[in-house]
């Protein structure tokens, strides 16, 4: 019994201790290993610094956008075989453009041993030299010295230089890379929980290009934050981006994950607005469908509270959307859009508000007269009717700060009608000067 109680009281201890990378932990020949890349959520961003002992990073929220598989060959199974003996190859490219030269079907290859894992060549096919070509690193590019141990920190250069005289090409690429062992403890992904240690690699470096007499240089500073666990041969994770004067700035999330349904790039984007988004009862109000669709896309409106109708011939599954509102408050929106490749829904929360008319003068107006059709077409009749005939004196159309636009001709015989100016669409105020006094209301003009 007291050996079975000292166990328990290991077991703790056990499963948080410190964890050492080696170099049986590194990927192998025939290794098809799945990784997912995902959105930058405030999980990873609020938290993928945090360095130190024992810390829990929860990245269990993330979503993933798109998938890929890192396939790990031998390099007798790559386009370079001829040049590159006994190495495990990786595509890291179907297409590089470094300035004026494109490299195709680029694949870099390694070699693991006891004390470092470290690029050792580079395989490639030029477009103006549709050869395949393979070729050392002068200076290996040693990506891990082992063993990986917490407070652990290394520094190694690396040079790639090629020319080719027949295609009239030179490339170098040259620089240093520092790893540094910041943190230890237990991170969560949607793929599991794995005990690790946190890498933080800077890789500096330079590319010199010359083709056909054109010269292009370009100059980088990229940092990674890796997850190393021994469980694993990739990072668990890995958050990637461009060093721009002193300042990390985290563009790329990436974890090991297993096959799970994502996102398709040609799904639509769900996107719509009003404007303005502020109106009375009763008001037209207009949304726009702005949504983005490469194929054939249908549409859902849903609107809450459920207080307001569907005007102009639309409904609640046509593109875009007339509707009065019959009620004041807040109303939320939400569209949804759907294509044979997937589906987003966009909702806005108390995104229209409905007022009170702003005074009881509108209150009368509203009453007294009636205005179709509403909205109103540019060069169309539009008429008016009143519930106890006036005589009026002038008719008027104002911009919504009550500033002159346009005087209209009232033709006075029944029912009273005008033609609609040709002015700019939007909403105005249709302002009828009568013996009794000023009476108004909002109008809306189309195309």
């Amino acid at each position: 019994m007291k050996r079975v109680l000292f166990l328990l009281l290991l077991t703790p201890i056990f499963l948080t201790a410190q964890v050492s990378i080696n170099s049986s932990h590194m990927p192998i020949s025939g290794d098809t290993i799945r990784y997912s890349v995902a959105v930058l959520d405030t999980s990873v961003l609020l938290n993928y610094q945090n360095a130190g002992a024992n810390l829990t990073w929860n990245f269990d929220s993330l979503v993933a956008l798109r998938q890929g598989v890192s396939e790990h060959k031998a390099s007798s199974q790559t386009p370079y075989s001829f040049f590159v003996p006994n190495k495990v190859g990786k595509k890291i490219a179907d297409t590089l453009a470094l300035g004026p030269v494109e490299l195709y079907n680029l694949y870099d290859f390694s070699e693991t041993t006891s004390s470092v894992y470290r690029t050792t060549h580079r395989g490639f096919t030029l477009a103006a030299f549709p050869f395949p070509i393979a070729q050392s690193f002068q200076d290996k590019d040693e990506v891990y010295q082992f063993p990986l141990n917490f407070l652990d920190r290394d520094s190694s250069t690396f040079k790639f230089e090629f020319s080719n005289a027949l295609a009239g090409a030179y490339i170098i690429n040259q620089g240093y890379r520092i790893n540094q062992v910041d943190a230890w403890g237990t991170i969560k992904t949607p793929f599991g929980t794995f005990s690790c240690i946190r890498v933080i690699t800077d890789i500096v470096s330079s590319d010199s290009i010359s083709f056909s007499g054109t010269n292009f240089g370009l100059s980088t500073h990229r940092r990674e934050y890796k997850w190393l666990s021994p469980q694993l041969r990739i990072p668990v994770l890995t958050v990637s981006g461009i060093v721009a004067a002193g300042i990390f700035v985290p563009a790329t999330v990436e974890y090991r994950d297993s096959v799970r349904n994502v996102p398709s790039i040609f799904a639509p984007t769900a996107l719509f607005n009003a404007n303005p988004t502020t109106y009375e009862v009763n008001d037209t109000v207009e949304f726009n469908n702005l949504s983005i669709s490469f194929k054939s896309a249908s549409y859902k409106w849903n609107i809450t509270p459920n207080k307001f109708q569907y005007i102009n011939n639309t409904s609640a599954t046509t593109d875009s959307l007339f509707v009065q509102f019959t009620d004041t408050g807040y109303y939320d929106v939400q569209l949804i859009a759907r294509n044979s490749d997937g589906a987003d829904t966009l909702l806005r929360k108390k995104y229209i508000k409905i007022n009170e008319p702003n005074s009881v003068q509108e209150i009368i107006a509203n009453k007294d007269f009636e205005l179709y059709p509403n909205p109103l077409k540019k060069g169309s009749l539009a008429y008016v009717k009143f519930e106890d005939q006036l005589a009026i004196q002038t008719a008027s159309i104002l911009d919504i700060n009550s500033k002159l636009v346009e005087n209209i001709k009232l033709n006075n015989k029944l029912p009273l009608n005008f033609v609609v100016p040709n002015i700019k669409s939007g909403y105005y105020i249709l302002q009828l000067k009568t013996e009794q006094g000023i009476i108004s209301k909002k109008i809306m003009i189309l195309e």
